[in-house]
């Protein structure tokens, strides 16, 4: 639930051309099946939206300050090559 809706969010910026591209992503704002990358969504909307709704935290803790049950914790890295 919270994943579609986060990606409904990203859809509408970009739409709206507040996710744009980059010489670092140069995603084509038509395609709605591969946008930008997490990079781009961190720095143009994750950052933005957060700070201006007086949060320093993660998307997920502003979701959900309290938490939710985990049992099972994968990491990431979102570079490649």
């Amino acid at each position: 639930e919270d994943l579609q809706h986060f990606r409904q969010l990203v859809c509408k910026e970009v739409k709206e051309g507040r996710i744009i591209p980059t010489d670092l992503d140069p995603f084509d704002p038509a395609d709605d099946v591969i946008g930008p990358n997490v990079y781009t969504v961190t720095e143009q909307f994750i950052k933005p939206f957060t700070r201006e709704h007086g949060r320093r935290a993660s998307w997920a803790l502003m979701l959900h300050p309290e938490g939710l049950p985990c049992s099972l914790f994968i990491t990431h890295a979102w570079a490649e090559g």
